[in-house]
Formats: structure tokens, C-alpha cells, sequence
């Protein structure tokens, strides 16, 4: 029986392991004993810049297609532009050559003209569109500080991004704060879905041994740790972090660790050096191989976004954090998806914005009469992932979701 065909574009693709590239992936692969998966995705420009890959390929049962497009350096705005332009623009004819009445496609909204591209061509071509939000645009500017909401360039981006969204037949969104964001931009409720990432329980686990290697090669033995990691972007909160590391500098058992990259992450170096933090380590970002060790090396996780975030993002770190069994301190909206998932199970500690107090407070009993309480919560996040945050669970609610169009058509 022939399988119909799901076209996933994504501009980062195996072999890039950051976010949107790593659950893409997977998604795409999990689904390839049921359809017939093919990819559009771009060469590598992240963390695997200089891998060697082919334009077509075959792995684990997909079909990989990368387009042409410029590679120039994507810390240079200007440059990064270009590259995204000129991939979007490989990306629009690709699809409206390849892909075919019927056929099923699913697009991440990173880069943000891609929906736009793939959203038209696969409409020209009659074929089944789906969105899966990953940021909110063009919102997440304004949270960033790019742009006013009430500027015409802001305004003309929601009035094209609310458009984009009319096009697609479903939209996936990765929490409840998101999805009553787009509700309220679409007027709509019948189309959205949401589908939750996941935590990797066959790779993330606990795991003290690892923890304790992973200690002493960075120099951090007999610490209690405080653990920032991942993208440390221009969304996160990393001065609640900072200046908790200060107000607790005084307790030597106390260490706290920034691991990652991203548009903050000289502003973290910076401010390390400026504040004479020796109680701070900065390391880059670890490979995937080094994850386990590296969630299991702290006794404490922050996951923090910046104010105006609610609903534009939900921070996937949060459940590989859970499935090591570490505590969450999250800062954030109360309503967001990840102050909720904390909360409701009784995963870690939750503030608002700016809470650097509260941080500092629960920072420095760690190491006395809430450390069994952390382990307790690190406990019950891991639960909460293999109950309910799982790869299967994810790709099984992608399944249905391709299915109603099996059934719209069949009725």
C-alpha cells in the first residue's frame, strides 16, 4: 500500500541538535513508519556549520531535500537575513515543483518567513497545510525590545502573520498560554492542537555517577549548583540568575553554572567579569552526548523568561530538566505553560518576573532544609515526564492529528 506523503520544512534538520532542529527531527522520523516523510530543510548553519551532508539523502526512513542557500555568518543580523531570505526563497519553489495534490505538510514557524512560503506554494499545489508554533511572531519582537506594539512595522507584521495563520488547516501549539494566543488572533478554535515536546526519557535520567564526573572534570566538586543551560537568548531572564550568584557569593558550598549560547550569552560572560563573580562558571554549549551529566550536575535548574512572554514560547528544556529529576525554579508568568507545569506537578518553585529575591531565597536554604524537598520535587518532575512528556505520547498526537484528514475526506 502506498503511504501518503508528509512534507516537514524546517530550516535546521538533522544533523543540528539545537531545538527546533533536534524535535523536528524526531518528529519527522517517528512518523515515517506511517507516511511517506520528506524534508526541506537548509545545509547546517548552527552547531553543525561544518558537517558534510549531502542535498538528498535517506536516514532512519526519511528523505532529506536541502535547498540552496547562503551560509554567511548568522551572528551578523543583516547577514542572518540574507540567509533566511534566500532559503525561504529555495524553500517556495522546491515546494511548489515537488509537492503534489493531497499531500500532507508540516511547517515550524523558525525562520518566520518560512510559513509564509510554504503556506502559498503547498495552497497553489492543493495540499494539506499544517503549522506548528514554535514562537509567536511577530510578538516575540516586542518582547525583545525590536519593536513597538504600537508601531505601523508591528502592526503590518500581525496583520501578515494573522493572514499566514488563515492559510494553514490545523495549528499545533506547544502549551495552553499559546494556544489562547493564536485563538485570539485566528477568531478560531476548531483547527488548533496542542502538542506538548518531550522529554527524552531513554537518555535523560538520573544519573549521580555521571554527575559526579561531570563535577570534577569542570572543577565543581562538593558544590551545590545552581544550573542555567541551553539557548541563554535575548528571551531569558539571566539577571535573576546574576544576581542571585551575587547576593549569595558569600556561601562557598554555592556555585552557580551557566552552560549554553545565544544573544546573551557575551552579556553573561560580561557580567561575571564586571561583578567579580567567582562563585560563576561559563561553559559553552555541551554536545548531546554530555546532557545527561550536565542536567544531573546541579542540585537546582532555572528556567526563566523574560517579561511579555507569556504564550509566545514554551521553553523545551523544561521537560529533559524534568526527566533528569532535577528541580525547576521557574520564572515566568503565572498562566505560562511552564510555571503551570511546575506548579501542577509539584516539579519545583515558580515566580514571577524580576524574582531575584525569591531566587536568593530558595538558592540558599538548598543547601540545608530544602534539600530534600528539591530532590523530593526533582522526584516528581520525572514522574510527571514518564506519565505524561513522552516521545511517544507526542508522536501518537501527531498521528491523530494527520488521521482527521483521513477522515475529512473519507466523509
Amino acid at each position: 500500500m502506498t503511504k501518503r506523503r508528509l512534507w516537514v520544512a524546517s530550516e535546521l534538520y538533522w544533523p543540528e541538535e539545537t531545538s527546533t532542529g533536534f524535535f523536528l527531527t524526531r518528529i519527522a522520523e517517528g512518523l515515517a513508519d506511517d507516511y511517506d516523510v520528506r524534508v526541506i530543510a537548509g545545509r547546517p548553519t548552527y552547531s553543525q556549520r561544518h558537517a558534510a551532508v549531502d542535498t538528498k539523502e535517506r536516514r532512519n526512513g526519511v528523505t532529506i531535500h536541502r535547498v540552496a542557500s547562503t551560509r554567511f555568518n548568522k551572528d551578523s543580523l543583516a547577514l542572518r537575513a540574507i540567509n533566511l531570505l534566500s532559503f525561504s526563497v529555495s524553500a517556495f519553489f522546491f515546494t511548489l515543483f515537488n509537492v503534489r495534490r493531497g499531500d500532507l505538510t508540516l511547517v515550524v514557524t523558525n525562520p518566520p518567513t518560512l510559513p509564509l512560503v510554504i503556506g502559498v506554494a503547498a495552497g497553489l499545489r492543493c495540499a494539506r497545510r499544517i503549522l506548528l508554533v514554535h514562537d509567536v511572531y511577530p510578538d516575540v519582537l516586542v518582547a525583545v525590545g525590536f519593536a513597538s506594539p504600537s508601531s505601523l512595522l508591528y502592526r503590518l507584521l500581525d496583520a501578515i502573520f494573522t493572514r499566514i495563520l488563515a492559510m494553514f488547516d490545523r495549528i499545533v501549539v506547544l502549551g495552553r498560554d499559546m494556544y489562547s494566543v493564536i485563538e485570539r488572533k485566528t477568531k478560531r478554535f476548531d483547527h488548533l492542537r496542542i502538542i506538548e515536546n518531550w522529554g527524552d526519557v531513554d537518555e535523560v535520567f538520573p544519573m549521580p555517577d555521571k554527575a559526579a564526573t561531570f563535577r570534577a572534570v569542570n572543577g565543581l566538586a562538593g558544590k551545590t549548583i545552581v544550573q542555567f543551560s541551553g539557548n541563554i537568548g535575548r528571551t531569558h531572564d539571566v539577571d535573576a540568575l546574576l544576581d542571585t550568584a551575587e547576593a549569595v557569593s558569600d556561601d562557598t558550598r554555592l556555585h552557580v553554572l551557566f552552560v549554553g549560547y545565544g544573544g546573551k550569552a557575551d552579556y553573561v560572560e560580561r557580567q561575571i567579569r564586571a561583578r567579580g563573580l567567582k562563585n560563576v562558571t561559563f561553559l559553552p554549549r555541551q554536545p548531546r552526548e554530555k546532557l545527561n551529566e550536565m542536567l544531573n550536575a546541579s542540585e537546582l535548574t532555572v528556567i526563566s523568561l523574560t517579561d511579555k512572554m507569556l504564550g509566545l514560547s514554551v521553553p523545551s528544556r523544561m521537560y529533559n530538566v524534568m526527566a533528569a529529576g532535577a528541580p525547576v525554579f521557574a520564572i515566568a508568568d503565572p498562566a505560562s505553560e511552564l510555571s503551570s507545569t511546575v506548579e501542577e506537578k509539584d516539579a519545583g518553585w515558580t515566580a514571577d518576573y524580576g524574582a531575584a529575591s525569591e531566587l536568593t531565597r530558595v538558592v540558599r536554604r538548598l543547601c540545608d532544609e530544602l534539600r530534600e524537598e528539591a530532590m523530593r520535587r526533582g522526584e516528581q518532575g520525572r514522574a510527571a515526564v514518564l506519565a505524561r512528556y513522552r516521545f511517544e505520547n507526542a508522536i501518537d498526537a501527531y498521528r491523530r492529528l494527520l488521521a482527521e484528514f483521513d477522515s475529512e475526506e473519507a466523509s
